[in-house]
């Protein structure tokens, strides 16, 4: 990890904690601070101060951060913080891209893969994102995630799929968004499904129904889950589910999770790898940090349908940030035009 890397993640996850916690802000702010004076200074740039000072520079494109490197880890027109919502959503998917969850302790699900990759745990692992890209699972009664902890059968893995969910109180105080289920809550004026809203795209927001009364316990999906397992999940069950019905051998989350959908016909085998990046800049650059051994002709990377309908040119701006010894390897679809090049009606 250099030190503008480790700077970036300081920053990110000291305020994606005091965004959640609130408080006094946590350590991993100041030592963010204290890295960017010393990047500053080998650029010969102006450091800030303060937190004050490094507050109004955080909001800014990482452009103008005046840090040479920057450009190779974060998108250089994507800020840190947003002053209406906190961090912003490419330094919650820079997050989310960290390996290690010693790094990046929020990160459970990271936990779970590397937990069943060391213990040869792929049926179990396939059982749990399976269970976890169910929209009908992402606001439960305990009962019922209890009845599936008896699936899985390990205590330490049903310990980590506990920590993917937290209990709903007051569940009167919100809505079931009508695209994921999961809690819509009423914030400036509006429902909102999770940080970034995306559900109110896809879904009629004007005809929304309350939770059923219960005196069972409620549990919903942590926002990390409903919105890195979830949301990208209903996508690739929807594409394994269309291309099985379809005749094509499915198999979900392959090697634990190498890659999302392995697709096979008698003629040729497919990869498919669903990515959702906020911004296309953050794909790229995990295609450009790939090897060329890595990309071949068999490994398709797939942008859910409501990213692409979200962001019309994804898929170019992809493209356009990618190094040119491999923008003519990589295979870049929409979900609708995998069904398409796979011959499956929509």
């Amino acid at each position: 990890m250099n030190q503008s890397y480790k700077m970036l993640y300081k920053l990110a996850i000291g305020f994606k904690k005091w965004e959640e916690q609130k408080g006094s802000l946590p350590e991993e702010v100041h030592d963010g601070l204290k890295l960017m004076v010393s990047e500053c200074a080998r650029n010969q740039m102006y450091p800030p101060t303060d937190i004050n000072q490094l507050m109004k520079i955080l909001p800014l494109p990482s452009k103008e951060w005046g840090i040479s490197g920057l450009e190779s880890i974060f998108p250089p027109e994507a800020s840190l913080l947003n002053n209406e919502f906190g961090v912003t959503l490419e330094a919650e998917d820079f997050l989310e891209e960290i390996e290690s969850p010693e790094e990046y302790e929020q990160s459970i699900m990271k936990q779970i893969l590397l937990y069943c990759r060391t213990n040869n745990l792929e049926d179990s692992y396939r059982l749990i994102r399976i269970f976890l890209s169910n929209k009908s699972h992402s606001v439960i009664p305990f009962y019922k995630l209890y009845d599936f902890y008896g699936k899985i059968s390990n205590s330490d893995l049903i310990n980590l799929v506990s920590s993917c969910y937290e209990e709903v109180v007051n569940i009167e105080h919100y809505r079931k968004c009508p695209n994921c289920g999961w809690t819509l809550e009423w914030k400036k004026g509006n429902w909102r499904c999770n940080k970034e809203n995306t559900c109110q795209a896809l879904s009629d927001f004007r005809s929304i129904e309350h939770y059923d009364e219960t005196d069972e316990k409620l549990l919903r999906m942590k926002s990390g889950i409903q919105k890195y397992i979830l949301l990208p999940g209903m996508s690739e069950l929807r594409i394994a589910d269309k291309l099985s019905e379809k005749g094509y051998k499915v198999t979900m989350y392959p090697n634990i999770d190498e890659y999302d959908i392995k697709v096979e016909t008698i003629d040729y085998v497919a990869m498919l790898d669903v990515k959702d990046y906020y911004n296309p800049y953050q794909l790229a650059l995990y295609i450009n940090n790939k090897t060329t051994t890595e990309l071949n002709d068999n490994v398709w990377y797939i942008i859910p349908d409501y990213r692409a309908k979200l962001f019309p040119e994804y898929q170019k701006r992809v493209k356009d940030y990618l190094h040119d010894d491999r923008k003519h390897l990589v295979k870049i679809f929409s979900e609708s035009e995998v069904y398409k090049v796979l011959g499956v009606s929509l």
